[in-house]
């Protein structure tokens, strides 16, 4: 796979509450391996986003099991857990790297082929996701990075997923752009280099 098709995800949701059981179904999906930050919980806080605690449930009314696989230290994580009710996790994962995809998809008690990666970073998220062959699921992040320290590396970040956003609408005749709240984040010059 070139470098680039890694960024790419295998589809784009604009919410998590549209990764619906029956979409699951359909692509043999029992697992969902779920990023935290802008994904199920705000960026650097503990507050769970409001759609998170409902996808949550109707995953688990319908026997999809969802695990938290994240970059962030444990202490970060645990309130999102605690609060979700999710049974699995694995912090400081490394992702893009692929050393825990296989095992948290055994802990999970499934095979290769039946859990996907959902999360809302291109750089990460997907390309371990692709990386390790199994279904990449982006989702439109809840919203623009709040700790100052990432802020510019999320707006040059941003910058380069619309990019991708541009190459997937054209492959699949779709329309996917960050919602106006996150460009109004991003550097005038970085938006102009992505324009469609």
């Amino acid at each position: 796979m070139l470098k680039d098709q890694l960024y790419l995800p295998d589809v784009i949701f604009n919410s998590i509450l549209e990764v619906t059981p029956e979409f699951l179904r359909e692509h043999g999906i029992k697992g969902v391996l779920c990023d935290t930050d802008n994904t199920l919980a705000l960026d650097n806080r503990k507050d769970i986003i409001p759609e998170a605690a409902e996808w949550v449930k109707i995953m688990n009314e319908a026997g999809i099991k969802i695990c938290i696989m994240s970059n962030s230290f444990r202490v970060r994580n645990m309130p999102v857990v605690r609060a979700l009710g999710i049974k699995y996790y694995k912090t400081r994962s490394h992702k893009p790297h692929q050393w825990y995809y296989e095992p948290l998809t055994e802990k999970m008690g499934l095979k290769h082929g039946e859990v996907a990666f959902l999360g809302d970073q291109m750089k990460t998220d997907m390309v371990g996701a692709n990386r390790a062959d199994i279904l990449s699921m982006y989702v439109m992040p809840y919203k623009f990075e709040t700790n100052p320290f990432y802020k510019d590396i999320f707006r040059k970040r941003r910058a380069k997923e619309r990019k991708f956003f541009k190459i997937y609408n054209e492959l699949h005749g779709t329309q996917f752009d960050f919602p106006e709240h996150i460009k109004a984040e991003m550097y005038e010059e970085d938006i102009k280099e992505c324009v469609y």
